[in-house]
C-alpha cells in the first residue's frame, strides 16, 4: 500500500502546484530536473524503514512492564516518503506548467492572438517540420500535428520582407496542430512546409481548447493551411510508421465493410479514430451517458494481453511470455493514438501481466495509482485530461463499489432467472459502480445529468463484447488477406453496432433523457466525492448493503440415517454412508436438447435470426425507389431499381453526411454502385463524392464536357476511377438502361454547352428517370437559360416529380418551365444557408404542387410500381 500512498501524494502535489501557480502568478517555469531530487531521497527512506524492522534487544523495565504504549499510526519512514512524493509532484508541475515563458526559439513565441484566426490582414508565416501524428481526414479536411524545425518569416522578419532582403529560415522547436485540405494526403514522418496564420488555441465558453492541446504538448494552431510535401525521405520513428500503416489499413477495411455511422463507431471502438463520428450521433451518446463505449478502454487492452499471453505461454513458457505481451500492449497503445485514457489502461494492463508472470499479488487500486503516477511523471499536464479523469474514476468505482452492488443484486434476485440473472448481474453492478463514480465529474465538466444512463447502458452492455471480439477477429482476417472471411465476420459487430445506435437514438429522443445542471463547480465536486467516500467507508451502511440477505427459510430438524453391518467379531462396525447410485447417463436426444437450450446456443440462434431478418428486409421489393437525401445545402439523390441496381447522383459537400444517409437506406452488406453521376463540379454537389466513393466499387460514372474541362473535377475523376468506374461524358440524347423497364435519359446540356455568366450551373446535367407512367425530372443547378433551351428544343420535361433546380434559387424554376413540367410533387434539396434558398417567388410558382423540403422533412423517399406513387419522409 506504500505505492498507493506515494502515488496519491504525488498527484496531490501536482494539483497543489497548479493552484499555487495561479494564486502566486508565477511567471516562468522552474528548472525541469528539480523534481528528481526528492525522488532520489526515497531509497534512503526505504533503507531507514527496513532498519526499523530489525529485531531490537529485550526491553528493560519499565518498558517491559508495559508502561510505554507501542507506536501507533504510520511509521516515520512512510510519512517522510509521502512528503517527498508530494514535493516531487509540486516540483514536477513547476518545471512544466500550462503557462510558459517563450523565447524566439519556441514556436509558440510567434503566435498571434486567437482572434486573428480569420483576420485577412494578419501576418502569415511558413513553418517547416515533420508530420508527428496520424493524419485524420473528415469532410475534406485533414488534421495533423507538426513537429516544427524552422520558421519563415516570423514577425521579426516582417521588415526584411518589405525591404526585399533575404529571409533566412529561423530555427524553432514546438508542435502545432494544423488543419488543411484533403490533398495532398499526408502520412506520419513526412517532411512538409505549412503556410498560414499561426495563432494560439482559443478558449471557448465552457471548454478551453488551449488547455486541452497544452496537455498534449501543443501550444499553436494553424487553420486552412497551405501544405506542401518536401523531401521524399520519411523521418520519425520506424515503429510508429509501421503501426500507423497498419492502422490506416485497418481503417480502410472497416470503411469498406461497414456502412455509416457504423464504420465510424467501429473505427473509434477498435482503432481509436473518433473523428468520423457524426456530431449529432456523438451528442446522442453523450445525452444517454453511453459515450464511454466509443473510446478505447481497458477491455481492449485485456483482449490484446489475453490473446498474446495465451499464445506466448504455449510457445515460450509463462515467464518468457511476459516480454512479448508487454511489447504487444505498448504497440497497441501507440497504434490507437496513445491518448491519456489508453495509456492508463495500457500501464495497468502491463502491471497486472507483470505481477501474474512473477506470481506476485496485483492490487487494482495500486495499479491504477501507479499508472496515473507514471503518466504524469512523463507529462504532468495529463492529470487534467478529462478522459483520463473519467476513465480512472470509472476504474476506481469498479474496484470499490461494484462488489457491494453485485452482492446486493445477487441476494435481491436469489437464484431466480437462472443464467439470465447471472448474465445481467455483473452488467448492472458494473454500470451502477462506474456511473456513480463518474457522475460528479460529468456534472462538473459538462453540466449534464443523463436520467436514462443506467437503462441505456444495461441495454447495450451485453453486445459490446461482440463489437470488440468480432471486430478484432475481422480486422485480423482482413489484414491477413482473407477478405471474404473478414466481410463475413464483420456481420457480427455490425449487428451489435446497429443495436447500440438504435438504443442510443431512442433514448436521446425521450424528452426527459437529459437534465441540464448549472452551478456545479469545484466545491460541489469535492463535496460530492467526500459524501461518496464517507458512504463507502461508513461500516454500518456498507455492511448492510454487502451482507443484506433474504429472510432465511424455517430451520428443519436434521435427519440422520445409518446402516450397520456386522464386524468380524460379531460387533458393530459403525455407521456407513449409504452407497450412492450411479448417475443416469442422458440420452442423445436429452444431450442435444440441453446443448440447444444453453445460453451460447440461444445467443447464436438469436444472432443468426437477426442477420437473416435484416438481410431479408434489405432485399429489393420490386419497386423503383428514389431517395432525396438530407445532405444539407446540396444535392444528393440515390435511385434503386426494382431488382436492386443503384445510381448515385451528386452527394452534397460532406462525405460524412452522405455516407450516413446512404448507410440508412442501402443494405448493410452492399458496397457497390452501378452508376455515379456528377451534374456539375460545385462543392455542394461534388465534394462528398470525392471522399465518399472510395467506400464503394463503381461500374460507371457520368460527367459533362464542361465538368471535364474544369480543374476542380480532377480529384473527383481520380476518385471514381480508383473505385473501378469508367468515366463517360454525357450530353443531350444520352441514356442508360437500368433494367426492369427503368431508363435514365439525359436532356441537357447540349453538346456545345453554355458559356458566359453562371456557365457552371447552366451546364448542369439534366436527366429524366422513367419507369412506366412514373417519372422524375432531375435538374441539378440548371438555371433559367438552360430551362429555356430545354423548352425551345421540345424536351420531354413533363414529369411526376420535379427536383427543383438550384435548391429553390430564384435564378431557376421559371414560371414557364414549372408549367411545362406540371409535376404533382416538387422536392427541394436545401439546408441552412445564407442565400435565402428556397426563394419565396419560387415557392409561389410551385403553389399548385405538393412541396417537400429536406430541411423540413429530412430524407424523402418516393417509390413507385410504374403506375402508383408512395411518399415517405424521415421526420
Amino acid at each position: 500500500m506504500a505505492l498507493l500512498y506515494a502515488a496519491l501524494a504525488y498527484l496531490l502535489g501536482l494539483a497543489v502546484a497548479r493552484w499555487w501557480w495561479a494564486v502566486a502568478a508565477v511567471a516562468c517555469p522552474w528548472p525541469a530536473w528539480l523534481w528528481l531530487l526528492p525522488l532520489a531521497l526515497l531509497p534512503a527512506v526505504a533503507w531507514l524503514d527496513r532498519l526499523e524492522e530489525r529485531p531490537h534487544p529485550p526491553l528493560r523495565w519499565p518498558e517491559a512492564a508495559g508502561f510505554v504504549a507501542p507506536r501507533r499510526g504510520p511509521s516515520p519512514a512512510l510519512a517522510a516518503g509521502v512528503m517527498l512524493c508530494l514535493l516531487a509532484g509540486f516540483l514536477r508541475y513547476s518545471g512544466q506548467p500550462f503557462a510558459r515563458c517563450w523565447t524566439a526559439a519556441d514556436l509558440a513565441y510567434h503566435n498571434l492572438p486567437a482572434t486573428a484566426t480569420f483576420d485577412p490582414q494578419a501576418l502569415q508565416i511558413t513553418v517547416d517540420g515533420i508530420v508527428d501524428s496520424y493524419p485524420l481526414l473528415v469532410d475534406g479536411r485533414q488534421t495533423f500535428d507538426l513537429d516544427a524545425t524552422g520558421l519563415q518569416p516570423s514577425a521579426a522578419f516582417h521588415l526584411l520582407a518589405k525591404s526585399g532582403a533575404a529571409q533566412p529560415m529561423q530555427f524553432v522547436q514546438g508542435r502545432v496542430r494544423i488543419t488543411t485540405g484533403a490533398e495532398p494526403r499526408l502520412r506520419y514522418g513526412q517532411q512538409v512546409t505549412a503556410g498560414g496564420r499561426l495563432v494560439e488555441p482559443a478558449v471557448f465558453d465552457g471548454f478551453s481548447y488551449r488547455q486541452y492541446l497544452a496537455g498534449k504538448g501543443i501550444f499553436s494552431v494553424m487553420y486552412r493551411a497551405d501544405v506542401q510535401i518536401g523531401k521524399a525521405e520519411l523521418r520519425g520513428s520506424p515503429l510508429l510508421r509501421t503501426l500507423y500503416a497498419v492502422r490506416a489499413r485497418g481503417e480502410a477495411l472497416i470503411n469498406q465493410a461497414l456502412g455509416e455511422p457504423y464504420a465510424a463507431l467501429a473505427n473509434g471502438m477498435l482503432l481509436g479514430i473518433e473523428a468520423g463520428i457524426p456530431q449529432q450521433l456523438y451528442d446522442q451518446f453523450n445525452a444517454t451517458g453511453t459515450s464511454h463505449v466509443i473510446v478505447i478502454s481497458g477491455t481492449n487492452v485485456a483482449l490484446i494481453a489475453g490473446v498474446i499471453v495465451a499464445v506466448a505461454t504455449r510457445l515460450l513458457g509463462r515467464r518468457r511470455a511476459l516480454w512479448p505481451t508487454l511489447a504487444a500492449i505498448a504497440a497497441y497503445a501507440l497504434l490507437v493514438g496513445g491518448d491519456a485514457s489508453v495509456l492508463r489502461a495500457a500501464l495497468m494492463g502491463a502491471l497486472f501481466v507483470t505481477a501474474a508472470a512473477l506470481q506476485r499479488r496485483s492490487t487494482a487500486l495500486v495499479s491504477l495509482a501507479a499508472a496515473c503516477m507514471g503518466m504524469t511523471m512523463a507529462n504532468p499536464l495529463a492529470l487534467w485530461d478529462v478522459g483520463l479523469q473519467l476513465s480512472s474514476m470509472a476504474t476506481a468505482g469498479l474496484v470499490l463499489l461494484s462488489p457491494a452492488f453485485a452482492g446486493a443484486i445477487q441476494r435481491l434476485f436469489g437464484s431466480s432467472l437462472g443464467w439470465l440473472r447471472a448474465a445481467g448481474e455483473d452488467v448492472l453492478a458494473v454500470t451502477l459502480a462506474a456511473s456513480l463514480a463518474t457522475l460528479p465529474l460529468s456534472l462538473y465538466y459538462f453540466g449534464r445529468l443523463s436520467l436514462i444512463s443506467l437503462l441505456t447502458n444495461l441495454l447495450i452492455a451485453q453486445v459490446q463484447p461482440l463489437i470488440l471480439f468480432g471486430g478484432s477477429a475481422a480486422l485480423l482476417a482482413g489484414l491477413a488477406g482473407q477478405q471474404l472471411v473478414a466481410q463475413a465476420l464483420f456481420w457480427l459487430p455490425w449487428l451489435a453496432l446497429a443495436w447500440t445506435v438504435a438504443v442510443v437514438r431512442w433514448g436521446a429522443e425521450l424528452p426527459w433523457a437529459t437534465l441540464q445542471i448549472s452551478r456545479f463547480g469545484l466545491p460541489q465536486l469535492g463535496l460530492t466525492y467526500a459524501v461518496l467516500g464517507l458512504a463507502r467507508w461508513h461500516r454500518p451502511w456498507w455492511a448492510a448493503l454487502t451482507h443484506w440477505r433474504s429472510p432465511p427459510a424455517a430451520a428443519l430438524p436434521a435427519v440422520t440415517t445409518s446402516r450397520f453391518t456386522p464386524g468380524a467379531a460379531g460387533g458393530s462396525a459403525g455407521p456407513l454412508t449409504p452407497p450412492t447410485a450411479p448417475a443416469a447417463q442422458p440420452s442423445r436426444s436429452q444431450w442435444l436438447v440441453r446443448r440447444l437450450a444453453s445460453p451460447g446456443a440461444l445467443l447464436a440462434a438469436a444472432f443468426l435470426a437477426a442477420v437473416i431478418w435484416a438481410a431479408a428486409l434489405s432485399l429489393p421489393d420490386g419497386r423503383l425507389h428514389v431517395w432525396f437525401l438530407d445532405v444539407g445545402q446540396g444535392d444528393g439523390i440515390l435511385i434503386q431499381t426494382p431488382s436492386g441496381r443503384q445510381v448515385l447522383i451528386d452527394g452534397g459537400a460532406s462525405a460524412q453526411t452522405l455516407l450516413g444517409q446512404l448507410g440508412a437506406v442501402m443494405p448493410f452488406w452492399d458496397r457497390t454502385l452501378d452508376l455515379v453521376v456528377l451534374t456539375h463540379p460545385d462543392a455542394d454537389h461534388m465534394a462528398a463524392q470525392v471522399e465518399g466513393v472510395g467506400r464503394f466499387t463503381i461500374d460507371a460514372a457520368w460527367e459533362t464536357a464542361a465538368c471535364a474541362a474544369n480543374n476542380d473535377s480532377h480529384g473527383w475523376r481520380a476518385a471514381v476511377q480508383a473505385a473501378g468506374a469508367q468515366v463517360q461524358i454525357q450530353s443531350r440524347g444520352g441514356w442508360a438502361d437500368l433494367g426492369d423497364g427503368v431508363a435514365l435519359w439525359v436532356l441537357g446540356p447540349p453538346a456545345p454547352g453554355f458559356t458566359g455568366e453562371d456557365a457552371d450551373n447552366q451546364n448542369s446535367l439534366v436527366a429524366k428517370l422513367v419507369y412506366g407512367d412514373f417519372s422524375v425530372l432531375l435538374t441539378g443547378d440548371a438555371g433559367a437559360a438552360a430551362e429555356q433551351t430545354l423548352l425551345a428544343q421540345g424536351a420531354p420535361v413533363q414529369s411526376t416529380v420535379l427536383k427543383v433546380g438550384h435548391h429553390g434559387s430564384k435564378s431557376s424554376s421559371s414560371a414557364a418551365f414549372i408549367q411545362a413540367v406540371a409535376a404533382p410533387l416538387a422536392a427541394i434539396q436545401v439546408g441552412p444557408n445564407r442565400y435565402g434558398h428556397p426563394d419565396t417567388e419560387v415557392l409561389d410558382r410551385l403553389a399548385g404542387s405538393t412541396i417537400l423540403r429536406t430541411d423540413e422533412e429530412g430524407r424523402i423517399e418516393i417509390s413507385s410500381d410504374g403506375r402508383e406513387m408512395w411518399v415517405e419522409t424521415e421526420k
